[in-house]
């Protein structure tokens, strides 16, 4: 019998997956408000219970991946997400567009939750393959994925949807040729629940604390670009041309991600964080004083160079800060911190085009100045405290 290579099912799943995510998602707040012609305020709660459900999710989704089992929880994830969209088109009422987007961010949830999982249970050699076949394959999505939801934006609006609901679809298809998978609990580390009992006697507690508090400035900053800029840009641009910054975006991704790992070593940490907090705030005052087309591209290439920054950054040492809890629960824990970072970075940026207009992304530039300074601070004081800590084991006094 004809036997399809799992990391190749994978990649197909998460390509299909992607370009459905991406084709919708950075266009959905002016689609909201185009179709559903919902206000401002109204939308941004929207936007942004979807943008914390599709992160905070992923703790939910692990208890029904046990129950459902990985290739079920697929199709389920999958196929959920594409009837909820159907339904999304054919409803107006704005009590029950925020329920379906509820549920489909819990949707998305379930699908990423069990892909991941299917993934870590692979063998060694093809586990490698398949992680790197799908950063390939989300980068893949999120280049094609918005450029076609801008076409069809313009051409007609519901297009995007009935691209999103096709890929959807497909993707469930291919996931019905994966084999039954069981899952194995081999996962080191602790359950939350204890992880916070010894709290007191686990010094990685609050480290780890900290520093998801920490990186989700970033996630704040990030939703910018992708909730904020659609409708403050949409009277300069068409739909196609924002989905374009949207293509630049990642390609500037996949061209220079694979440079960064080679240079990082060359620099401490706290600097590449700092250099990304300095590339999103030039990229914000860009974004706002022109709207030429160039000059907003050049924005939009900053900001891609900062997300190829933090982002790995960012993941690699959530691992390294994590202590002895279980990485699934600290990537679970981190998600919904980062969702409500995110929610929160959605809901400030619309309301605050609301109510400043074209002059969204000054403050929003003097917002993300302002955590820059703090976070220079930040490190000016850890370093006058190693100081002060070596002069004193030194037995020197300098006051």
């Amino acid at each position: 019998m004809f036997k399809v290579n799992e990391g190749v099912l994978t990649f197909g799943i998460r390509v299909f997956n992607s370009i459905g995510f991406f084709v919708y998602v950075p266009l959905l707040s002016l689609w909201l408000v185009r179709i559903k012609n919902l206000d401002i305020t109204e939308m941004s709660v929207v936007v942004a219970a979807f943008t914390f459900v599709s992160k905070a999710g992923n703790v939910l989704a692990g208890g029904v991946v046990n129950k459902l089992g990985i290739k079920n929880s697929l199709i389920v994830g999958l196929w959920g997400s594409a009837l909820l969209l159907t339904m999304l088109t054919l409803i107006q009422s704005y009590t029950f567009i925020f329920v379906i987007v509820l549920l489909l961010g819990i949707s998305l949830s379930l699908y990423n939750v069990s892909l991941k999982t299917h993934i870590s249970l692979l063998g060694e050699d093809e586990r490698l393959r398949a992680f790197a076949l799908l950063n390939i394959a989300v980068n893949v999505g999120a280049s094609i994925g918005p450029l076609l939801g801008g076409w069809l934006l313009d051409w007609n609006s519901v297009g995007i949807i009935i691209a999103a609901i096709v890929c959807y679809v497909l993707a469930g298809g291919i996931s019905l040729l994966l084999p039954r998978i069981t899952i194995e609990d081999a996962e080191k580390g602790i359950h939350i629940v204890q992880f916070v009992k010894n709290s007191k006697s686990t010094p990685g507690f609050f480290v780890f604390i900290r520093f998801i508090a920490f990186s989700g400035l970033f996630w704040f900053l990030y939703t910018q670009l992708f909730t904020t800029f659609p409708v403050v840009s949409s009277q300069h641009f068409s739909g196609k041309t924002i989905g374009l910054f949207f293509t630049v975006n990642a390609m500037t991704i996949i061209v220079l991600q694979g440079l960064y790992p080679k240079i990082q070593p060359k620099w401490r940490i706290e600097y590449w964080y700092a250099l990304a907090f300095v590339l999103i705030t030039v990229s914000y005052f860009i974004l706002w004083i022109s709207h030429h087309f160039w000059i907003i591209f050049i924005g939009v290439i900053l900001f891609s160079i900062a997300e190829i920054i933090w982002v790995p950054t960012i993941d690699h040492q959530i691992v390294e800060k994590k202590g002895i809890l279980s990485s699934s629960w600290a990537f679970g824990i981190s998600g919904v911190l980062w969702g409500m970072w995110e929610s929160i970075g959605g809901f400030v940026g619309l309301n605050l085009y609301e109510y400043v207009g074209q002059k969204t992304f000054f403050y929003l530039a003097m917002i993300s100045t302002m955590i820059f300074v703090g976070y220079m601070f930040h490190l000016s004081y850890r370093k006058m405290s190693f100081f002060t800590n070596k002069n004193q084991l030194e037995g020197k006094d300098w006051r």
